[in-house]
């Protein structure tokens, strides 16, 4: 398996770091895009880590940082700005000759998993979408859902969850899943926080093999 770096440019005088995983042998006809959530980087635990899982199984792997991380500020860029980064890296895989004809998936955690549901919903193609911790609303107000893209996806979607995160409760995200067009699955961390955590501990390595194996069967099953 091969993680090879790569550079994209955004504009005159900027860039973003993304790196491809490259399986030694390619078992699965698909690559995932990963995009990072609000609080993070590609470089977190839960996206390198399953990021190298997924391509050592034979998944095309890619991840990348939005703006604001690559230039170590914390507050997210606009939608807008990181809409048209998410596009600028699936250009850029599109144009990989050694990958065409590759079915295509998107995902991400939380903010990452929310910006590619919007896009998929308005005008990105897509065989299926995988979503690390959706930010179905901020914690403690369920009032304020962030459904909307959800109802408008045109492809099978898949829902890694913890069971104890207060941005998803499993009931109101029960309750969405029922009004959504396509199929939709969901896989429940016991115990598991926003990130999968335990009791505000660290990610524990067996939960990326488990996470793994979940992308990897589900697929598998379209």
């Amino acid at each position: 398996m091969e993680l090879r770096p790569i550079t994209l440019p955004l504009g005159a005088d900027r860039t973003i770091r993304a790196v491809l995983g490259v399986p030694r042998s390619t078992t699965m006809a698909a690559i995932l895009v990963l995009a990072h959530g609000s609080n993070n980087n590609m470089d977190s635990p839960l996206i390198a880590g399953l990021h190298e899982k997924l391509a050592r199984q034979g998944l095309v792997t890619v991840r990348f940082n939005f703006p604001y991380a690559e230039e170590g500020r914390k507050r997210p860029d606009p939608d807008a700005t990181l809409e048209g980064v998410y596009r600028l890296v699936l250009e850029y895989v599109a144009e990989l000759d050694e990958f065409k004809g590759l079915e295509l998936y998107l995902g991400g955690k939380s903010m990452g998993a929310r910006l590619a549901a919007q896009l998929v919903a308005r005008e990105v193609g897509a065989s299926g979408l995988v979503f690390l911790g959706y930010p179905l609303h901020p914690p403690g107000k369920p009032e304020r859902l962030r459904d909307q893209p959800l109802y408008q996806l045109p492809c099978p979607t898949l829902f890694i969850e913890g069971a104890r995160d207060p941005f998803c409760r499993l009931d109101l995200l029960g309750e969405v899943l029922g009004r959504m067009p396509v199929r939709s699955d969901v896989h429940v961390i016991p115990k598991g926080g926003h990130s999968y955590e335990h009791n505000g501990g660290a990610l524990p390595p067996e939960l990326l093999a488990e996470i793994t194996r979940v992308i990897l069967g589900w697929m598998e099953s379209l």
